[in-house]
């Protein structure tokens, strides 16, 4: 009797109920028995040669796919899946993307530049000597005094310690910051605590502040300008999927073809990464690709009617280019 979903093949004598141990004592040579599920489906089989058992060779199956390390892997190590592409945050806070290409290796990770994100201030007022994260950063604290309402400005101080706290006077309350980021160089009242806005960059919104600072004698907004690189044309070109292309950030958009007369302007080839700046002469565009005119669908995943809008972008030429 064999085990459940495996039919025994008996060419002589007869096999046991259940598997027999390798290397143990049988009877009958060439007697050949199935038991059990070589993990692919079939039955692993047992063999009597020379009045011993014997266990044949397993077969090779598809194993689950594989997935993406916990960790982002080295650059030329090797990879299981070719064409996968595995996503990751690198120290700084900025995203990294690694593919496994065609040797089956790990790609070097793609990075978009950017400005990790800025220290925050402790929820509660540190304690002065304690450690800060950096130097110069400034944190305002209701002073505790409900008729005045005045902020409390702890410093980081260069050697990464909290400063004495400079207490604000002041009477009536303490202006409170607008509700909408100044422009640099507007007029603002004196006593105004350092505020926190978000500000548009390159590599998307990043955090900055602005600060009430006096010139002479007049009070002016100084507004902490942020800057990033954002990644060159060339990276959104290389990247190959939706994905890819999304983590690198607003630089980069990912364009699908659109519709019209095929006798006019070409629709855009296939979908793809491209920078989200367009261009105008071929010298803007990297090697291998050059400024063309294509129609894409401007509403791919918006709620939209249209699917055909014209644009100027750098890719590679067509074929009969």
């Amino acid at each position: 009797m064999a085990l459940p979903a495996c039919t025994p093949t008996v060419t002589d004598g007869v096999c046991p109920e259940s598997a027999p141990a390798v290397g143990s004592s049988c009877e009958g040579d060439d007697l050949s028995c199935g038991y059990g599920d070589d993990g692919c489906g079939r039955p692993i089989d047992f063999t009597c040669s020379d009045g011993v058992w014997e266990q044949a060779p397993t077969q090779t199956c598809n194993p689950p796919p594989p997935q993406c390390p916990e960790e982002l892997p080295a650059a030329g190590s090797a990879c299981a899946e070719v064409g996968r592409t595995c996503n990751y945050v690198d120290p700084s806070g900025c995203p990294s993307v690694v593919t496994c290409g065609d040797g089956a290796t790990w790609s070097d990770a793609i990075t978009a530049a950017c400005n990790p994100p800025a220290p925050v201030c402790p929820v509660e007022k540190p304690a002065v000597g304690d450690a800060c994260a950096q130097p110069g950063m400034r944190c305002p604290y209701e002073d505790g005094e409900p008729a005045l309402s005045c902020p409390s400005v702890l410093t980081c101080g260069n050697d990464g310690t909290w400063a004495e706290a400079v207490v604000a006077t002041c009477n009536p309350p303490a202006p409170v910051c607008p509700e909408e980021m100044p422009t640099d160089g507007d007029l603002c009242e004196g006593g105004t605590a350092p505020c926190p806005y978000t500000m548009m960059t390159g590599c998307g919104p990043m955090p900055t502040e602005a600060e009430c600072v006096q010139e002479k004698d007049t009070w002016r907004w100084q507004v902490h300008e942020i800057f990033c690189n954002p990644p060159p044309p060339e990276v959104c070109l290389k990247a190959a999927t939706e994905d890819t292309c999304a983590n690198l950030g607003p630089t980069c958009r990912w364009l699908t073809p659109g519709c019209g007369d095929a006798s006019m302007t070409p629709a855009l080839a296939e979908a793809g990464c491209f920078p989200s700046q367009g261009c105008e002469v071929d010298e803007a565009c990297p090697a291998g690709t050059r400024c063309r005119e294509v129609v894409i669908n401007p509403c791919y995943k918006e709620a939209c009617d249209a699917c055909g809008s014209t644009v100027k972008l750098c890719a590679p030429p067509d074929a009969s280019e």
